[in-house]
């Protein structure tokens, strides 16, 4: 799994790439909680490169949401495909967070 970010307007973009899984999820953790300290609390993350998300990514998927829930700001995801949508909605994220099909969808909501 590789993340690499990008900052447009006041928001963060983290694009996601390949499978997040227990072995990759800590990092990307510890990667959130430095965005968090450092005042990041609009976050929207590229999923369009994502193949597979384990029970571990999602739980830190929803650690970043708590975090910043009660921030001004948020959290959005955008381009996910279907084999993981299939994961979000079958663990009930779907009803947790906003996914977007665009970029700009998504951006747009953080404004």
């Amino acid at each position: 799994m590789q993340a690499s970010d990008e900052i447009v307007d006041d928001a963060l973009l983290i694009r996601l790439e390949g499978k997040i899984t227990g072995n990759n999820a800590p990092n990307l953790e510890q990667s959130f909680k430095t965005h968090v300290e450092e005042g990041r609390h609009k976050i929207a993350l590229d999923f369009t490169a994502v193949e597979y998300i384990s029970s571990a990514g999602l739980r830190v998927i929803l650690w970043l949401a708590k975090q910043l829930k009660s921030k001004p700001g948020g959290l959005v995801l955008f381009g996910v495909q279907k084999s993981v949508m299939d994961i979000f909605k079958m663990c009930g994220f779907v009803e947790l967070l906003p996914f977007f099909e665009s970029r700009e969808a998504a951006l747009e909501k953080l404004k």
